[in-house]
């Protein structure tokens, strides 16, 4: 029954995400070709094409969540295996960008959007190994689902911000 709750809060936690994410990034489209190009990792000719597959990509993890849940939980890690090791590479060569994965933002990539990451690389890996699996034959009541949603979406606005709210917790350097 407990992989029945986690598989649940999973796929919610990633459709939030995703649909977050792919929301922010259609509305300000110039905006993430801007930030692909500022990592300086794609030759410049191919970043438009690479930033439309990445857009239709999270919208097709999207879209499979209720299709074919075990590919959009192996689509949407790898989308974000794919952009931590940019990140990281970002980090290491220290490139001064912010990341703009939720919207817009003037706060810097740091340590704290690869741990960003890797909590949501943990539900999606969990999902992934619960979707593997064969099928539940029972399903949540409406109730369950809503408590589900709610946790799920308390997770995705807290965790989204945790470079943030890092930020609030550091002392000021004088």
């Amino acid at each position: 029954m407990f992989q029945l709750y986690l598989f649940a809060f999973c796929k919610i936690v990633v459709a939030i995400v995703f649909a977050l994410s792919c929301f922010s990034k259609f509305r300000d489209f110039s905006q993430f070709i801007e930030t692909i190009r500022n990592f300086r990792l794609l030759p410049p000719f191919i970043i438009p094409f690479s930033a439309s597959l990445f857009l239709s990509s999270e919208l097709l993890v999207i879209v499979l969540l209720f299709t074919w849940p075990f590919m959009a939980f192996l689509l949407g890690a790898s989308l974000l295996l794919i952009f931590s090791v940019a990140l990281a590479t970002v980090l290491m060569r220290k490139i001064q960008t912010p990341c703009h994965c939720f919207g817009h933002s003037k706060q810097l990539i740091s340590s704290i959007d690869l741990i960003r990451n890797f909590g949501f690389l943990l539900c999606t890996g969990s999902g992934l190994w619960i979707a593997s699996k064969p099928a539940f034959a029972t399903e949540l009541s409406p109730l369950n689902m809503g408590i589900i949603f709610f946790a799920a979406l308390a997770f995705v606005l807290i965790w989204t911000q945790i470079g943030e709210i890092y930020e609030l917790f550091q002392p000021e350097l004088r």
